[in-house]
């Protein structure tokens, strides 16, 4: 038998926190991969509306993120949150994968 370690997603709250601590440090790339978080978490429980805030700062951000090498889009993390992340974290995937919450104001 094989024990299976239960993994716990930090908080909504906690996600937020560290948004905003990344924001506040400047650290664009951390606050678009929380933002990314946040945006995803909060779709899932259906809060769609501060999803799609979410989704649209992450598209902010990202969109000021370097992009013009595979090295610039490359994912350092695995997962933030408790999402995973892309492989390739840039504002064309960003789009993509939160069409939904992007398409409508």
């Amino acid at each position: 038998m094989v024990d299976e370690e239960v993994v716990q997603r930090p908080s909504l709250s906690e996600i937020r926190k560290q948004y905003e601590e990344e924001l506040h440090f400047q650290d664009d790339r951390a606050a678009a991969e929380y933002a990314y978080a946040l945006a995803v978490r909060l779709r899932e429980i259906g809060l769609t509306d501060e999803a799609r805030r979410f989704a649209a700062e992450c598209l902010q951000l990202a969109e000021r993120l370097p992009s013009k090498t595979l090295d610039d889009v490359v994912s350092t993390r695995q997962s933030v949150g408790g999402v995973p992340l892309p492989d390739h974290f840039h504002d064309g995937v960003v789009r993509a994968r939160l069409a939904d919450l992007l398409s409508e104001a």
